[in-house]
């Protein structure tokens, strides 16, 4: 990819709507966001003109110079209705016909895998866009941010955000192709799901070749002989078992190493050796084995050459240097687990996660951060707040006056001025649960001083805390097992019920007088009747 992140520039600019146009080089297209502004809804115009729609992402080819040319001459149309849009069956409920239509007419354009792409993850896309656009202007104060300058920023944030996960999913299609040549990557924050991989019948079955258990037998040695490798592990291929159902004998294709950190902590790669080697890393970046020295199909050929050509002694020394690289992230997530109560994940956490859910005090209220992996200590990349309220806020800290938690947290987090201010201001010289804790007011809920079970608050519908996890939850939320928590509160403080997002939309959906707006379901509480909503999207897949 282009080392140049594409800028959004505004395109159009009218009374009721905001567009911007991004020119994207490696697809050779543009992409177009539109705002809106509508008399529905409780937010002011003005905030709903510099929030970019995700659903009205439109790609517009480029299949000339002269086209090139008039978008860096600033000509480029204005109409953002041309062009393919990206999340037409979320908006408008394309049928497959038009879609296939849309991808055979663009397949052998650069844009084509963007297109291709983003129609078969438009759920996924959705959520993460709006993630993206709303953690946008994570350290900036809004108000000193006019609407064009906010639109602009959102925009940005869902453009990258966009490009990352059509890289990621194309990455992901490379490891899973087996005919294509050895050198890809593999993505760390999902596991390989062997069920996509391709499979030979037991007829056809193909054997590595003594060379392999050979080439397999030296590096293994070379492993034991590695620094702070504490264990190594051999498996049988596609099944625990040594013999299939037929009889025929597994080989042993697979392996497990294990190490330690600086800190003693302990860490596992593994690899699927044949006929290709296939990684899967628990390191929270891309781990990658693109080099011209080495070869991931017959690596075992490369035994003939020097020891720093052998396979899997170099990626035990790049996993060493990875590890290396993340002891500062690994010390500030394993703070937070040991000091204060994390609800999601489930711990022990795997080294990929870098997400934390943070209980803030009893009935349901919690906070989401996301960390930088290079800058731990720096502001997070993503905040989120669940359950969080002025009242409830005040409340805690023990305010004489209301704190709005939304301004007290965005004044937190942006940059100090005054030098003398830097007690009340985010610092990189304490760790991310002392600045959470200097936010707060106070100690934040820990192990040490409280009860687990008094932070955990049941679905009013299902009773459970939890929805149980299944196979699509777990690739979508990045290697993680966990179900669902009650992430929907009634806005009502006299009834302040919590319920999971696919139990709600089950309830709404069932109501006669439930009405959908956009991507929204509204209705009524199942024990106050006041308003709430739910996405459709979210209560969809889970």
């Amino acid at each position: 990819m282009n080392d140049l992140a594409p800028i959004a520039i505004l395109s159009d600019i009218r009374e009721n709507q905001l567009e911007s146009t991004v020119h994207c080089h490696d697809y050779r297209c543009l992409l177009r966001l539109r705002s809106f502004c509508s008399d529905d809804g409780d937010m002011s115009a003005a905030n709903q003109m510099s929030i970019p729609d995700a659903l009205t992402l439109r790609v517009i080819p480029i299949t000339s110079e002269k086209e090139e040319k008039q978008h860096f001459l600033g000509m480029a149309n204005g109409d953002g209705d041309v062009g393919v849009p990206l999340l037409s069956k979320l908006k408008n409920k394309t049928n497959s016909d038009e879609t296939s239509l849309v991808l055979n007419s663009w397949q052998n354009h650069p844009c084509g895998e963007l297109i291709r792409t983003s129609n078969l993850l438009q759920v996924q896309l959705h959520e993460r866009l709006k993630d993206a656009s709303n953690g946008a202007l994570n350290g900036i104060v809004e108000s000193t941010l006019g609407i064009h300058e906010e639109f602009l920023r959102r925009s940005d944030a869902i453009v990258k955000e966009l490009l990352e996960a059509i890289q990621q999913h194309l990455r992901k299609e490379r490891i899973c192709d087996h005919g294509n040549n050895g050198n890809t990557s593999r993505k760390q924050q999902h596991s390989y799901h062997r069920e996509n991989a391709p499979r030979k019948s037991n007829a056809m079955k193909s054997h590595p070749p003594l060379s392999y258990y050979a080439s397999l037998l030296r590096q293994m040695e070379i492993l034991h002989r590695a620094p702070n490798v504490t264990d190594i592990n051999l498996h049988h291929g596609e099944s625990s078992k040594a013999t299939d159902t037929a009889g025929i004998p597994n080989d042993i294709t697979r392996l497990s190493v294990t190490c330690t950190d600086g800190k003693q902590r302990s860490h596992t790669w593994h690899a699927e050796l044949y006929p290709i080697a296939i990684l899967t890393v628990d390191l929270p970046e891309d781990f990658s084995l693109i080099d011209n020295n080495l070869k991931l199909e017959k690596w075992w050929d490369d035994d003939k050459y020097a020891s720093n050509h052998l396979l899997l002694p170099e990626i035990q020394r790049r996993f060493q240097q990875g590890l290396d690289r993340y002891q500062p992230l690994f010390d500030e997530l394993d703070q937070l687990d040991s000091h204060l109560w994390i609800l999601e994940p489930s711990l022990p956490a795997r080294r990929c996660i870098i997400e934390r859910r943070i209980a803030l005090w009893e009935g349901g209220a919690s906070m989401v951060i996301v960390l930088d992996p290079e800058k731990p200590r720096a502001v997070p990349v993503l905040v989120r707040f669940i359950g969080v309220t002025t009242a409830a806020l005040t409340a805690a800290r023990k305010a004489d006056k209301a704190v709005d938690w939304s301004a007290s947290f965005a004044d937190f987090v942006a940059e100090s001025v005054e030098e003398d201010s830097i007690a009340e201001r985010w610092s990189e010289t304490r760790s991310v649960r002392e600045n959470l804790e200097v936010w707060f007011g106070a100690p934040l809920p820990s192990p040490l001083s409280s009860v687990k079970s008094d932070y955990l608050v049941e679905c009013g519908i299902c009773y459970t805390h939890r929805l149980p996890a299944d196979d699509l939850m777990s690739d979508e939320n990045l290697g993680s097992t966990d179900g669902a928590l009650p992430d929907v509160k009634c806005n009502n403080p006299t009834c302040n019920k919590h319920y999971h997002e696919a139990c709600l939309f089950e309830w709404l959906h069932s109501l006669p007088t439930a009405k959908n707006s956009f991507d929204r379901i509204f209705g009524s509480c199942p024990y106050c009747c006041e308003a709430v909503s739910v996405s459709t999207a979210n209560g969809r897949r889970n």
